[in-house]
């Protein structure tokens, strides 16, 4: 894990990198001397800008000055936006993955099974060529049939095992094996208390892997083992939070907008790269040598802020609150009425014990509190988030 002065020197050298790079051209500073500066002086960026510019002929000012080596696809706005990497780019990627793989004691001998997708969804692939750069013999699987993947975890010894874990506990159903590690992606793991237990029940000695990125950004951050939530792979990517309505970093422990930096991408580098992802960040004392984290990894989306009694609500951070609740669809319709009210109606049914937990729930995370929680049998189709106030 980086210390402030390590950081610093990355970022100087990307600065140094990509300042004459056409998208970049006049926008960057040559060189930061605080990581208090780097946020003052670099300029944002959000995914509409680099959609704008690989929208373009050539891909505008982000046009590949190496040969491209892979091209993913990744649905944008109705869409579909490359996402160009180059050898380096990929060789740099699997070696930071390779890091985090010696971690967890994975290897040659090993065996890992994929069912991820290996289409528009980046996972598959992005596993597979780490696992055999890493000497794991890989089978690259594919999402559905959890018989059959039962079977075939039970004749070849898979000891790995990466994708959707409410899919590995199907797997289990039908008579998987337990891996010794296994990588969860594709749904919110972590911070779904109740997938989490399920899973842990089911595979009681496994090494449970947490694993967060975003198609233009991956990896960003993983579980390691003996931590909390998930470290950032600092070596790759630089992380910042951010408060989406002032756009200015926030203390750690505080809940905002997560920002990204490549530090050493060379094809579509992205410079404190506005996700939308709404998190808290930390720094801890360090685990494998690493030290920031994300606790809580992503719990909703920055979109729709508004501000209650002169608190940020975010209305999409409300879905992980109800994840896994007994009886509830996890649909949620959420309204403010004059004098600041906050009501809550959830589709479904939910005892008194689970309503008492989510509004206990609601004001942990928000640092509001509820004055109506109702379920009802159906919701009607339209807006999370209604505002009455005005």
């Amino acid at each position: 894990m980086a210390d402030d002065a390590q950081t610093l020197d990355r970022l100087n050298l990307m600065l140094d990198r990509i300042g004459a790079h056409p998208f970049y051209a006049g926008r960057l500073p040559s060189r930061i001397d605080t990581l208090e500066g780097f946020a003052a002086q670099v300029p944002l960026m959000t995914k509409a800008d680099l959609q704008a510019e690989m929208a373009k002929p050539d891909f505008g000012a982000m046009a590949p000055h190496v040969p491209v080596q892979r091209m993913n696809m990744t649905p944008v706005g109705g869409g579909l936006m490359p996402v160009l990497s180059s050898r380096s780019d990929i060789e740099q990627m699997v070696a930071a993955c390779r890091s985090h793989l010696d971690i967890c004691g994975i290897g040659p001998g090993d065996t890992c099974l994929i069912t991820f997708g290996y289409h528009l969804f980046v996972a598959g692939l992005f596993y597979q060529t780490q696992m055999e750069a890493q000497g794991v013999a890989t089978i690259p699987h594919g999402p559905g049939d959890p018989a059959r993947i039962a079977q075939i975890c039970r004749d070849h010894n898979v000891t790995v095992l990466a994708g959707n874990p409410s899919f590995a506990l199907k797997a289990i159903a039908e008579g998987m094996p337990p891996p010794r590690v296994f990588f969860a992606g594709g749904e919110p793991f972590t911070g779904n208390k109740t997938l989490y237990a399920a899973v842990r029940a089911a595979m009681p000695d496994t090494l449970l892997i947490d694993a967060f990125s975003l198609s233009e950004v991956l990896p960003v951050a993983r579980t390691v083992p003996g931590g909390t939530g998930v470290h950032v792979f600092d070596e790759w990517v630089h992380a910042e939070v951010i408060d989406p309505e002032t756009l200015t970093p926030v203390p750690d422990g505080t809940r905002g907008e997560l920002v990204l930096t490549h530090l050493t991408k060379e094809l579509m580098p992205l410079v404190r790269y506005r996700t939308g992802d709404l998190t808290v960040m930390q720094r801890a004392a360090p685990v494998h040598g690493r030290t920031v984290c994300l606790p809580q990894v992503v719990f909703g989306r920055t979109d729709q802020m508004v501000k209650v009694k002169g608190v940020k609500l975010f209305p999409s951070e409300i879905g992980s609150l109800l994840l896994g609740i007994p009886g509830l669809t996890g649909k949620y319709a959420l309204t403010l009425a004059p004098g600041d009210k906050i009501a809550l109606c959830l589709e479904g049914t939910a005892v008194p014990e689970s309503c008492e937990a989510i509004s206990a729930a609601f004001k942990t995370q928000t640092l509001l509190s509820l004055d109506d929680l109702t379920t009802v049998e159906r919701l009607p189709d339209g807006p999370i988030l209604t505002d009455k106030r005005s």
